[in-house]
C-alpha cells in the first residue's frame, strides 16, 4: 500500500514537472515574458494577497504620476512656471533673456535661482524687428539653397525643457495602463480569489446573521413530558462566532426540573454549542470549541464525517483547529472531549507545501501531510439497562497513522479540479482485544478472518474533487469521487460518527472486516448561498456486515421566501443493507430544526432529534426528542 501511495505522489510530480518543462522550453524563445503562454491564468501561481497589495500600490503611484503630468500640461498651456512642480521655462520667457536658458539652467544652483535671474532681466533689451523700406527685387531661383544665417529662434517644445534635478519619465507614465484597466483587473483578481479556494473548506455556507432565539416549548423525551423555556442566542461578527443552547425544562410527570445536561463530565460547559474564530482552509488561524460536526482531517482517509455530539443533553465540548503559516506549512487537529476523567480522541496532522513559493504551475499547490491518532477514552457511558460502563478496547489505547497528499490540477473561475491520495494504518491490536477475539473464535468458529489470527489492517485511496460555479456563482457544486482499497481488519474512514456512538463495537467489527474495495462519493451544492444541500455515501463493492456502508445528509435553508428556515443533518453507519439507510435505530443520529418566521421578531417552529438520551425507565438509549415552540426570533 505504501508503494502504491508513493507511486501516486511520483506520478503527480511527474505531471507537474512535465508542465513546467514545457513552459521553460517555450520561455527560451520568448524572453520578454517567461509565462507568456499562461499570462491569462497568471493568478494560478501568483500570491493573491501580495498581488492585490502590489496592484493597489501600482494604481496609487500611476494616479499620482498622471496627476503631475496633467498639472504640467495645464501649466504649460497657461504660460505659468512653477519651479516646485514642472521646473520648465516657457518659450516666451526664453526669447526675452540675454543669457540662453540652457546656460542659465546649467550655471544656476537650482531651477528657482535660474528663474529669479530671468525675472531680473529687462524685457525691452531685445529690439523689435523693423521692416526694410527699399527691398531689392530678385529673380526667383528655381533651386534655392538653404540660407546660412541663423534662422529665427523657434520655441522649443515644452516637453524638451526638463529640470536638471526633477525629471518625470513621461514614457513610463504613458506605458502605465489606464486607471480603469487597473481597477478592472484588480476586481477580476479579487473575484477569482473568492471563487478559488481549498475544496476542504467546503462551499460558502448559507448567509446567517446574529440572532436571538428563545421561547416557550413543550417537549417529549422518551415518553416524558416537559414544558419550559429555551434560549438559543447566536452571535456572528466577522471571523468570530458564538452559539449557546440553554434549555430550562420542567417535568409534568415528576414535577421537577430536568438537570441531566449539568450532570457528569463538563457539566455547565454543555451550554456552549460552539465558539469559533476564522474559517478552516480560508483563514490562517481557525479554532472551533464545542460541538464538532462533519469534521474531516487532511483529505479524510482516517477521519471523515466525524461528530462528537451523539446525545442531545450529554453533549461534548471538543476542539478543532487549523493553523497555517504563510501557505508553506501548518498544523491541524482535533480533540473530541475535554472531560478530565480520561484522554480522549486526539488527532494531529502537520502538513507542508514545499513548492508554494516556487511559482511553478500545479506543483506550487502540492501538499503533503502525516496524521497521528491516539485514543484512550475511559469516560463513563450509560447503557440501555440503566448502568454505566467504560470502553474496554480503548483502555490500553488505540491509534492510527496515515500519510496523504494532494494537488490542484486546474483552477479557473468556473471550475476547480483537485487530486488527492491517502494511506492509513490502524493500530488497535492489544492483549485485551486479542483475548476477546480468540475466545469468540474458539467458541463459535467465527469470524473466518480470525483463522490466521488478528493483525492491524491498512488501506489506500485516491480520488478527485470537482468544484463548479455556474451563472456568476448563483449555483455551485462540489463533487468528490474516491476509490478505496483495503486489507483485512481495516475499515476506511474508521473515525467517523459511528465510532463515537459505540467505540468498542466499531473496534470489534474489525475482526469481521475482509479484504475489500469500494467507492466513496459526496455531493454538495448551494443556490444563492441561501439553500445548501449535501450528502455522502460510502459503498463497498460487496456490502455486508463485514463490509458495511454509511450514509450522511445535510440541509441548510435560511429565510427562504423570507419565511422558512430549515437546518438538518442525518448520519447512519454499519449498513449491511442499503434499504435500511433511513430507518432510525441505534446506529442513527438525526437533527432537524424547522422555523416559520411570523414576522420580524416572532417565530414558531419544531426541533426534532434522534439521539441518545435518558428515557422514562432511566435507561440511556436512542430515542425521539420532539419540541414545538413559539417565541422570539430577532436578527441583528
Amino acid at each position: 500500500m505504501i508503494r502504491i501511495f508513493f507511486l501516486a505522489v511520483i506520478i503527480t510530480f511527474s505531471l507537474a514537472n512535465a508542465a513546467w518543462a514545457q513552459e521553460t522550453k517555450k520561455a527560451k524563445t520568448d524572453t520578454t515574458d517567461t509565462f507568456s503562454d499562461y499570462s491569462e491564468y497568471s493568478w494560478l501561481w501568483d500570491d493573491p494577497k501580495a498581488k492585490a497589495k502590489a496592484e493597489k500600490k501600482r494604481l496609487k503611484e500611476a494616479k499620482k504620476k498622471q496627476k503631475l503630468l496633467d498639472k504640467q500640461k495645464k501649466q504649460g498651456k497657461s504660460g505659468k512656471v512653477n519651479p516646485t512642480d514642472s521646473l520648465k521655462i516657457s518659450p516666451a520667457d526664453s526669447l526675452k533673456t540675454k543669457v540662453p536658458v540652457a546656460d542659465s539652467l546649467k550655471t544656476s544652483a537650482t531651477a528657482a535661482e535660474a528663474l529669479q535671474q530671468l525675472n531680473e532681466i529687462p524685457t525691452d533689451t531685445i529690439p523689435d524687428p523693423q521692416p526694410d523700406p527699399d527691398p531689392e527685387p530678385t529673380d526667383p531661383d528655381p533651386d534655392p539653397e538653404p540660407e546660412d544665417p541663423a534662422p529665427k529662434p523657434q520655441p522649443e517644445p515644452l516637453d524638451t525643457l526638463k529640470a536638471p534635478e526633477v525629471v518625470l519619465d513621461s514614457a513610463n507614465i504613458a506605458e502605465e495602463p489606464p486607471a480603469e484597466v487597473i481597477e478592472k483587473k484588480e476586481r477580476k483578481d479579487n473575484d477569482d480569489g473568492k471563487n478559488i479556494q481549498d475544496f476542504r473548506a467546503g462551499l460558502a455556507g448559507v448567509q446567517t446573521a446574529s440572532t436571538l432565539r428563545g421561547g416557550f416549548s413543550y417537549t417529549n423525551i422518551g415518553g416524558q413530558n416537559f414544558v419550559g423555556l429555551t434560549l438559543n442566542p447566536e452571535l456572528n461578527l466577522g471571523k468570530v462566532g458564538v452559539g449557546l443552547n440553554i434549555p430550562i425544562l420542567y417535568g409534568l410527570d415528576d414535577q421537577s426540573l430536568r438537570t441531566d445536561i449539568f450532570e457528569d463530565g463538563i457539566g455547565v460547559g454543555r451550554l456552549i454549542t460552539y465558539v469559533r474564530y476564522g474559517t478552516q482552509k480560508k483563514d490562517p488561524v481557525y479554532v472551533r470549541l464545542g460541538e464538532l460536526n462533519n469534521t474531516m482531517i487532511g483529505f479524510g482517509g482516517l477521519v471523515n464525517n466525524y461528530s462528537n455530539s451523539i446525545s442531545y443533553e450529554k453533549r461534548k465540548v471538543g476542539l478543532h483547529f487549523d493553523f497555517n503559516v504563510k501557505g508553506l506549512a501548518g498544523l491541524e487537529g482535533m480533540y473530541s472531549d475535554f472531560d478530565a476523567s480520561s484522554l480522549n480522541l486526539l488527532v494531529l496532522r502537520p502538513y507542508v507545501r514545499p513548492l508554494a513559493k516556487s511559482g511553478i504551475p500545479i506543483a506550487r499547490t502540492f501538499e503533503l501531510g502525516a496524521t497521528f491518532i491516539r485514543d484512550k477514552d475511559q469516560t463513563k457511558r450509560a447503557t440501555s439497562d440503566s448502568t454505566f460502563v467504560k470502553n474496554t478496547f480503548t483502555e490500553p489505547g488505540i491509534g492510527a497513522f496515515g500519510i496523504d497528499a494532494g494537488v490542484t490540477l486546474l483552477r479557473i473561475p468556473f471550475i476547480q479540479i483537485d487530486l488527492f491520495a491517502n494511506y492509513g494504518r490502524l493500530n488497535v491490536e492489544s492483549p485485551v482485544l486479542t483475548d476477546s477475539l480468540t475466545s469468540i473464535f474458539n467458541t463459535t468458529g467465527e469470524p473466518s478472518q480470525l483463522s490466521d489470527g488478528f493483525a492491524n489492517g491498512s488501506g489506500f485511496s485516491f480520488g478527485f474533487n470537482f468544484r463548479m460555479h455556474f451563472i456568476l456563482d448563483v449555483f455551485s457544486t462540489d463533487v468528490r469521487i474516491e476509490r478505496l482499497s483495503y486489507t483485512e481488519h481495516y475499515l476506511p474512514q474508521f473515525f467517523d460518527t459511528s465510532y463515537e456512538i459505540n467505540k468498542d463495537g466499531k473496534i470489534l467489527s474489525l475482526a469481521n472486516a475482509g479484504k475489500q474495495s469500494g467507492i466513496y462519493g459526496s455531493l454538495t451544492g448551494h443556490v444563492l448561498e441561501k439553500v445548501r444541500l449535501g450528502g455522502s455515501l460510502l459503498i463497498p463493492d460487496d456490502v455486508s456486515e463485514e463490509s458495511p456502508a454509511l450514509v450522511q445528509v445535510n440541509a441548510d435553508v435560511e429565510r427562504l421566501a423570507d419565511k422558512i428556515s430549515l437546518h438538518g443533518s442525518y448520519f447512519k453507519g454499519g449498513l449491511s443493507n442499503l434499504s435500511d439507510a433511513f430507518k432510525l435505530d441505534e446506529r442513527s443520529i438525526a437533527k432537524l430544526r424547522f422555523v416559520y418566521h411570523l414576522n420580524k421578531y416572532l417565530a414558531a417552529g419544531l426541533d426534532y432529534y434522534w439521539a441518545f438520551a435518558r428515557t422514562e425507565d432511566g435507561s440511556f438509549k436512542s430515542t425521539r426528542f420532539i419540541s414545538p415552540y413559539f417565541g422570539l426570533n430577532i436578527e441583528f
